[in-house]
């Protein structure tokens, strides 16, 4: 092997070590897995993908009739929500309705039996409510 092919083979290993397996590199670099293998792990790449990675390419790996036989073991609403999929999820909550302003000095008056604020703020102000004499 001369040294620009290895240097092409590690190049191809550092790019598509994770999405592709050491045999699939092989066999597209018309070399051997163990050497494949042996560069890897010299360029101190662990060849082990996430567990996400690893199911995402099991899932695209398999044939029509592997993916009808799955599907076969999966409820209709997962299968109806893969194919729509999920609505979109931000956490954010928006209530587009106008406040409602409570007039409570009639209530305070009953209960005190005088007029404690004298003055409301209008919408916009500030909620500092000025108070009359607490005694």
């Amino acid at each position: 092997m001369t040294p620009t092919d290895t240097k092409a083979i590690k190049w191809a290993i550092k790019k598509y070590w994770q999405t592709k397996t050491d045999e699939q590199l092989a066999t597209s670099l018309h070399t051997t897995t163990d050497v494949i293998t042996k560069m890897r792990l010299e360029q101190n790449l662990k060849g082990t993908e996430s567990l996400k990675d690893y199911c995402r390419r099991y899932l695209l790996e398999m044939t029509d009739p592997e993916k009808k036989e799955f599907m076969a073991r999966l409820p209709a609403e997962l299968i109806w929500r893969m194919g729509e999929g999920s609505p979109a999820t931000s956490g954010d909550i928006n209530i587009n309705t106008a406040p409602i302003r409570i007039d409570i000095t009639h209530a305070l008056e009953t209960i005190y039996g005088k007029r404690i604020i004298t003055q409301l703020p209008a919408d916009g102000e500030g909620r500092q409510l000025t108070s009359g004499s607490g005694g």
